[in-house]
């Protein structure tokens, strides 16, 4: 018995440290299991942090760092907090953006700017990008967020063109007398694009969207756009499909669910900043749109919220931006309904040298070039290409010189102070841009030439604009000219008859016939276009204006109702009365109309001025006036040679006339357009706050 228990003693002594290792090696693999539980329930709980991922460094770069967690007790799970810009154009001086309590940042291509807006330059930006990669094949890479290379190449654009223009002024220096002039700085700019931070979280994203966006609104958008020369080529807000290009940038747009519209930026090629830099000047968010501010504005909102007064007579805004928008501009003008007409047909004729709206843009739209600077680039506010393949504004400045500056003291407006001052001006800017000219090294856009039509335009702008000078008069001269210009070139088949008689007065035996149809424009050469164009100008279209816009103004004075134009033309049924010029008065002549049927049709005077010397010593003997039945009922012009006032009111008529002819080839030259840029009809969105986004 004893022996028993002695035995089992010993077995179960055996037994022990076996025991204690298999315990061992349990529990060893119950704390791995638990350890994988509980690493696996964290890992749940991480997972549930969505999007975290997406918001890494090779989609936001520097933004990437605005990125967290956080863990919401309510729901037991991690949640994915980061910041993304809100993008938007404003003024410098602005200091309220769309973000409450957020600071603005403002792109500037400076270092401060490129560390406050989280953003490098283009090219750091790809040598960053291709570091975090181990594939460099650039096609491929698609996995940036769009508005980071947005924002780059914005920050590219500033310091690209700040640069240029510091080249410029020291490759092409001003003259001895300018010699401490300096470039325009940025705190001159009225225009930039800023950016201000804003806290999102992954939960509200769609699920149609795999990255972070960017928020703007759709009238910066265009504006942005329009500063980095992306032109449109696609915008249809039916079919909600968008694209622009340019600059070697491409910009779509379409709408996603739940959204709302998405545009997405693509580098297409190789982009500068110089030469074809916007001006970053206020007045180019209304040019985005087709619209235009003009020398008459006097008060502006500066957010666009309201849209400008479609029915205003003052003409302090113009829209431009398609053909049925031009047929209203000059029903504003109070143009007849003939020439309204002319941008509605099926296959509308406005175009001489160049399209007559950019005339129209010329005569009245603000100097929006800053002082001391060479940026000229606008966006253009027309349906019209703007090619200067087919013309040249320099040349045309020197006719208009030459036209100007021939007078003798016989003229009736040679005592017009205006005249002696745009003669004087207009010599001044032909030898500023003969100097250019004759400079090798220059360009031919020298800051000197720049101000020098700077300079011009604000006296010009400081003879329509005075507080002596009757608007009435200055809105009917332009509406006459207008009138005038379209009708030749809409009407060149009735009117021919007439240039052609015109085109042979003078010398017999001269080789060179005065122009007087818009259509001998076509087949002359390059170096005689612009001085048939100052013909038809100088010797056809400032009769008609000066006379019409005198008779109207003094109508318009004489009636508490409107006046139409006299240029409207009604059928009489048994006589017409033929008219003198302002011109033919002064110098005793009549312009002649021979009789062909018992209805007789008023002719058009075409002589030219009597202050236009080298033409009036090669004039034919005038043929007698034409003397016609009288009839009480048909209303005579005043004989305005007999009348003081009615003769000062002719002179100053003609000193607008060439003022508004002058400061639209001054603000031509000063300003331009891309030749691939057209507008596309958007009218509505100026100051449009829709958001959109970008990808």
């Amino acid at each position: 018995m004893s022996d028993n228990n002695s035995t089992s003693n010993n077995g179960g002594g055996n037994d022990g440290p076996e025991n204690e290792t298999v315990n061992f090696v349990a529990l060893v693999v119950s704390l791995v299991a638990l350890l994988g539980t509980v690493a696996q329930v964290l890992q749940q709980y991480y997972a549930s942090a969505a999007g975290y991922q997406n918001c890494g460094e090779s989609v936001m770069g520097e933004w990437h760092k605005s990125k967290k967690r956080t863990f919401r007790w309510s729901e037991f799970r991690f949640e994915v907090q980061f910041e993304s810009p809100v993008i938007f154009v404003c003024p410098p001086t602005n200091k309220k953006g769309p973000v409450q309590n957020e600071p603005i940042r403002f792109i500037r291509g400076t270092q401060d700017s490129l560390r406050e807006t989280k953003t490098l330059l283009a090219k750091d930006e790809n040598q960053r990008l291709m570091a975090l990669k181990d594939n460099q094949v650039h096609t491929a890479d698609n996995e940036r967020a769009t508005w980071v290379t947005l924002l780059s190449h914005l920050q590219t654009m500033e310091q690209e063109s700040s640069n240029w223009q510091l080249n410029q002024l020291k490759k092409f220096p001003p003259p001895a007398a300018a010699q401490k002039l300096t470039v325009a700085g940025m705190d001159k700019h009225t225009l930039v694009v800023a950016v201000q931070s804003k806290k999102r979280s992954w939960d509200t994203m769609p699920p149609d969207v795999r990255k972070p966006y960017a928020t703007t609104t759709m009238c910066h958008l265009l504006e942005i756009a329009a500063m980095m020369g992306i032109y449109w080529k696609e915008f249809d807000r039916s079919k909600e499909k968008y694209r622009a290009e340019g600059n070697g940038y491409m910009l779509t747009g379409s709408n996603v669910h739940d959204l709302g519209l998405m545009f997405t930026f693509r580098i297409t090629g190789k982009s500068h900043f110089g030469e074809n830099r916007v001006i970053p000047v206020d007045e180019v968010k209304e040019m985005c749109c087709g619209s235009a501010s003009t020398i008459f504005q006097q008060t502006k909102d500066s957010r666009r919220l309201e849209f400008p007064n479609e029915d205003s007579k003052d003409l302090a805004f113009l829209q431009l931006g398609s053909l049925a928008e031009l047929a209203e501009t000059m029903v504003q003008m109070e143009c007849n309904t003939n020439t309204a007409d002319y941008f509605l047909r099926p296959s509308p004729k406005y175009t001489h040298l160049f399209p007559v709206p950019f005339e129209l843009l010329g005569m009245l739209g603000k100097t929006l070039h800053i002082r001391d600077s060479y940026y000229r680039m606008l966006p253009n506010p027309t349906p019209c290409h703007w090619d200067k393949n087919f013309f040249s504004i320099r040349r045309l400045l020197k006719e208009f010189n030459l036209r100007i500056s021939e007078v003798d003291s016989d003229s009736i407006l040679y005592q017009a102070g205006q005249i002696t001052e745009l003669e004087e001006l207009s010599r001044e800017v032909v030898n500023t841009i003969g100097k250019d000219t004759k400079d090798a090294k220059v360009s031919g856009y020298s800051v000197f030439l720049l101000n020098t039509l700077h300079d011009a335009l604000d006296k010009c702008d400081q003879y329509i604009c005075a507080k002596e000078r009757n608007r009435d008069l200055v809105q009917m001269v332009l509406r006459e000219h207008f009138q005038e210009v379209l009708r030749m070139i809409n009407d060149e088949e009735e009117d021919k008859g007439l240039a052609d008689n015109a085109s042979r007065k003078g010398d017999a035996e001269s080789e060179n016939k005065r122009a007087t149809r818009f259509g001998e424009l076509s087949s002359a050469n390059p170096e005689e276009r612009q001085h048939k164009f100052m013909d038809i100008y100088f010797y056809v279209v400032l009769d008609q204006v000066r006379e019409r816009a005198v008779h109207s103004f003094l109508k318009r004075q004489g009636s508490t109702t409107y006046a139409p134009s006299i240029y409207a033309r009604e059928d009489t049924p048994d006589h017409v009365a033929v008219t003198p010029s302002l011109q033919s008065v002064h110098t005793g002549t009549r312009a002649a109309s021979a009789p062909s049927s018992p209805t007789l049709t008023a002719t058009r005077p075409v002589s030219p001025p009597a202050r236009l010397v080298s033409h009036r010593s090669s004039q034919s003997t005038p043929t007698p006036f034409l003397m016609l039945p009288q009839d009480s009922s048909i209303p005579q012009h005043r004989d305005l040679h007999n009348n003081p006032n009615d003769l000062e009111l002719g002179r100053e008529a003609e000193g607008i006339w060439c003022t508004l002819v002058f400061r639209m080839l001054c603000w031509l030259l000063l300003h331009d357009f891309h030749k691939k840029d057209v507008q596309i009809p958007k009218s509505e969105l100026l100051g449009s706050r829709l958001p959109v986004y970008i990808a």
